[in-house]
């Protein structure tokens, strides 16, 4: 059975407790990890009943995709009132997600925690996972776009991009990749938004096309 429904607060006092909430989780899972994230001490560190934090969260995922939501909106807002760095919007981009790997490093233990559960919860949590994957795609496209519209085949590149960013995370995370190597991953993926209009039409057109018996891995 899914856990219920999070409240959604509306008052500023109820804002103020969510917030306290979001940052003592935080602070627990820099300090120990997820197994260190337990809701009876969460509700101690945030000074509100369980009730409360139940209320809000009912189980440790919707935490942890609190603190998600919450950040990219928090990185939202400071993305677009700069001015991005590079003169493409692969250099723009890779600058960008350079900068997100570097901060991710930076938290080892809560990037594991929060990577963990964009990646691995169950379905009933799918609509909260598809806002922040949202979330971050549109900060990926201001980016590209140094704030202006991008093209219809950038926007069919960027979750590409996107999903490398998170795979190479992921095995740095893993031990499978040295720090060097997600970097490596991370630029050699933003290339692919030098790719040419026409390249990009033909693989979309490609991708809906039936695959015919010759094409199929020999089984």
């Amino acid at each position: 059975m899914a856990p219920a429904a999070p409240a959604i607060p509306s008052t500023a006092a109820q804002h103020d407790r969510r917030d306290r909430i979001l940052a003592a989780a935080t602070d627990m899972l820099s300090a120990g990890g997820e197994d260190a994230l337990q809701m009876k001490d969460l509700s101690q560190r945030a000074g509100v009943s369980v009730a409360t934090l139940y209320r809000y969260f009912p189980a440790k995922d919707h935490v942890l995709l609190g603190i998600l939501v919450s950040r990219y909106s928090a990185a939202i807002a400071r993305v677009t009132a700069e001015v991005p760095r590079g003169g493409t919007a692969r250099e723009r981009v890779t600058n960008h997600l350079l900068r997100e790997f570097r901060a991710q490093q930076r938290e080892p233990r809560v990037t594991a925690a929060l990577s963990r559960v964009i990646s691995e919860t169950r379905r009933s949590y799918g609509e909260v996972i598809e806002q922040v994957e949202r979330l971050h795609l549109r900060m990926l496209e201001h980016v590209a776009g140094a704030g202006k519209p991008i093209s219809s085949e950038q926007q069919q590149l960027l979750p590409v991009v996107q999903a490398i960013f998170g795979a190479a995370t992921r095995r740095w995370l893993a031990g499978v990749n040295s720090p060097e190597r997600a970097r490596f991953e991370i630029r050699a993926g933003c290339r692919l938004l030098d790719l040419a209009d026409a390249a990009v039409a033909e693989d979309l057109t490609l991708a809906v096309l039936p695959v015919s018996p010759a094409q199929h891995p020999p089984g």
